[in-house]
């Protein structure tokens, strides 16, 4: 087992062991399922999540299809007036045809590909005035909000860190009740690219004068469409 693996493996087995099973009071459903060890039914877990990441600023947007996730991803685009976007590759987000569907709309679709080697400088300076960025995202936590980016081939890390407007493309049947449930059912997550990263909420900081800001270390704007009825099907 590798370095990475062996400290997931480690974070998870502290998870079970401790406030695995904590749920807020608000959920008596939740709570009494967690009592139970059950899993949490799939509309409590759409449910919370959305509850949660909007709590933290964030914004969900159901989409019962891939086809009003697609609208809901060119609805903030317009929002937005973007024209051009820093996106995954389209085999990584779970809307066929969204690369497409930018282009008609006169989007520009950059895959934010760094040379090698050599001065990245000027690439760098291409990629910044570019403010929305679409991803997919391999899960999300419902008692907090939070979801996971992991980035690899195909799937810049800029398109999250770089932007200030993220939008993540999540199925809804992805969705966990804890960090602990997603560890175990994803053991493997720090080996499915080359960065993992659990994102709860916009990019904040109170170091200035101790005055709450947003996107200071990385988006300021969160936008997470969750796609589907949540229900796993084999």
């Amino acid at each position: 087992m590798s370095g990475r693996a062996t400290v997931m493996a480690n974070i998870a087995a502290n998870l079970r062991r401790g406030r695995s099973g904590a749920v807020h009071h608000r959920d008596p459903v939740a709570a009494s399922a967690a009592a139970e060890g059950a899993p949490w039914p799939q509309d409590l877990l759409i449910e919370r999540f959305t509850a949660e990441l909007t709590a933290i600023a964030g914004r969900v947007h159901r989409a019962a299809s891939p086809r009003d996730a697609m609208d809901a991803v060119l609805a903030v685009c317009r929002e937005h007036r973007a024209d051009r976007v820093l996106s995954w590759a389209p085999e990584w987000i779970a809307i066929p045809g969204l690369h497409d569907a930018l282009k008609a709309a006169g989007i520009v679709v950059d895959l934010g590909s760094l040379p090698e080697g050599g001065d990245r400088t000027a690439r760098l300076a291409e990629l910044d005035p570019i403010r929305v960025g679409i991803t997919g995202a391999l899960a999300g936590i419902a008692e907090s909000g939070t979801f996971a980016v992991v980035s690899g081939a195909g799937r810049s890390r800029l398109a999250s860190l770089l932007v200030p407007i993220h939008i993540a493309v999540l199925p809804a049947d992805r969705l966990y009740s804890s960090l602990s449930a997603l560890l175990a059912a994803h053991g493997d997550l720090a080996e499915q690219g080359s960065n993992a990263v659990l994102i709860t909420g916009p990019s904040r900081t109170a170091d200035i004068e101790m005055t709450l800001t947003r996107g200071v270390h990385g988006p300021g704007e969160i936008h997470v469409v969750l796609v589907g009825d949540g229900i796993r099907r084999n």
